[in-house]
């Protein structure tokens, strides 16, 4: 008895197609996913090494090296012509760690404290719109900073502002 070779039938070939089609497309998948993570792993790792090689670091040295942030209490106050009107300023000030002892440094924060409560009382809504006037509220505070502490203060460092 020789066994004759079957053509599909329409009724029988679909079940094979599909489970054939679900297959290939698994490993399809697979082998993007893996060949894809390989690749941006590998630019990934050339661009830190070039970051490396041009700059010496990822960070600024300037701040890694003998700074240290400390974080200011959250100054409150109205705005001035207006009780209605508030703003909170939340911030920090990176100082130099190793010039400046660790009474002085409580000090010198309180102060940086006081002087910018004082300058946000002087504050107006209409002077606090927009991008410019917050860029040029970051620029009066930090130069505020930096007046009162001299070379101990590098920056002051916005966190968050909110006016209501």
């Amino acid at each position: 008895m020789a066994l004759k070779p079957q053509l599909l039938t329409s009724e029988n070939s679909w079940p094979g197609i599909a489970v054939a089609a679900v297959i290939v497309t698994a490993v399809a998948g697979a082998g993007g996913v893996g060949i894809g993570s390989t690749l941006v792993d590998q630019v990934h790792s050339k661009y830190l090494a070039e970051q490396k090689t041009t700059s010496g670091a990822l960070i600024n040295p300037e701040y890694t090296q003998h700074s240290q942030i400390v974080s200011l209490k959250p100054i409150v106050t109205n705005l001035l012509s207006s009780s209605k009107n508030w703003i909170r300023i939340e911030a920090s000030v990176v100082l130099m760690q190793n010039a400046i002892e660790e009474q002085d440094q409580s000090l010198l924060v309180k102060q940086i404290e006081q002087d910018l409560l004082l300058y946000a009382r002087t504050l107006g809504p209409r002077q606090l719109e927009g991008t410019r006037g917050l860029l040029r509220l970051r620029d009066d505070l930090n130069e505020r900073a930096k007046m009162r502490g001299g070379k101990f203060v590098k920056e002051l460092v916005l966190e968050s502002v909110v006016i209501q």
